[in-house]
């Protein structure tokens, strides 16, 4: 005696594909997952190139500040050089400045009412010049 299959109920049409079951790969999460992943390589060579561009003009700046402080020592030596107080009699002399060998006071009219109204020199000498009285 033999038994006899039951038919189940439940049991899957074997003629249904792998996809239209929706066992199959899974192509979108796959697909963003991709694009991500070229997104992300882009965008680091795009931030290694504004790195490298940022260090190239750091790098002309501190050149163009290193010229600007060896300029600024050159103006700063010839600025001693020009302020040396034996260049400057040296010049004063070569222009015939000298110093008076005496001191002439001017007396100018109109200043001290109580003077007269006539100008006239008066030759001092040093000592003489501070011995006068002050109204």
């Amino acid at each position: 005696m033999t038994a006899h299959a039951i038919p189940q109920a439940g049991t899957r049409d074997k003629t249904k594909s792998a996809a239209q079951s929706g066992q199959g790969p899974r192509v979108v999460p796959l697909a963003f997952f991709v694009l991500l992943v070229i997104g992300v390589f882009f965008l680091m060579i795009f931030l290694r190139v504004a790195l490298d561009r940022s260090a190239f003009e750091l790098d002309t700046i501190e050149r163009q500040i290193t010229s600007q402080e060896s300029l600024q020592l050159d103006l700063r030596l010839e600025l001693a050089q020009l302020q040396d107080p034996l260049r400057i009699a040296n010049e004063a002399t070569r222009m015939g400045l000298t110093y008076p060998d005496q001191r002439v006071a001017v007396v100018v009219s109109g200043l001290n009412p109580a003077h007269s109204a006539v100008a006239t020199p008066i030759q001092e000498t040093p000592v003489q010049a501070l011995e006068t009285e002050t109204p």
